[in-house]
């Protein structure tokens, strides 16, 4: 327990213009338990508690610390904070470690747009064709190799690329569509 703290200023000096309430401030948090300052709202930097606390609140607040003798170290949880703070703690230096983390697989939706039969599907090497659509989770756009006009429609043609020789991001299994080679 902390011994009480002497009375530095008379109730006319806590009055006078010529005592800075940062003065008054700083002696409260040095000697009040903390239960008594958070009561009073008057914890935290001195500076910011100088701007909101009206000098004759902390008069107040400077006679109630001596009636109620709430002193630094009165409080069950501050006054073992206090004993704690005194322990040392041997500091190891700390190693940064990462880890990777395995989010998953990435995140897709597929459309079938004629489902496949089990049978004939492409194999490793196989030219295929697709149409594609990439989309955020939130729906966006980023990516489309399908046209938006009809008079393109004739120009574009779907991304051609070999199966199982890893040109294209993996996906899921490719559900066939059949993609005639030529204009008919």
């Amino acid at each position: 327990m902390a011994a009480e703290p002497t009375r530095e200023w008379s109730d006319e000096q806590l009055k006078s213009d010529d005592l800075p309430k940062k003065d008054i401030i700083k002696f409260l948090q040095d000697n009040a338990a903390n239960s008594f300052l958070s009561e009073q709202k008057l914890m935290g930097n001195i500076k910011n508690v100088a701007k909101t606390a009206k000098k004759e609140h902390l008069h107040t607040a400077y006679n109630q610390l001596f009636e109620s003798k709430r002193f630094k170290g009165t409080d069950p949880v501050e006054d073992l904070t206090e004993r704690v703070k005194e322990v040392k703690v041997e500091e190891k230096p700390k190693e940064a470690k990462v880890d990777p983390v395995d989010e998953g697989p990435p995140k897709y939706t597929k459309s079938v747009l004629k489902k496949g039969d089990k049978v004939n599907f492409p194999k490793k090497g196989d030219t295929v064709g697709c149409w594609y659509t990439g989309t955020l989770e939130d729906g966006t756009v980023f990516d489309t190799n399908i046209p938006t006009t009809a008079r393109k429609k004739k120009q574009t043609k779907p991304l051609s690329f070999k199966v199982g020789l890893g040109r294209v991001i993996r996906g899921s299994e490719i559900e066939e569509e059949s993609v005639p080679d030529h204009e008919e």
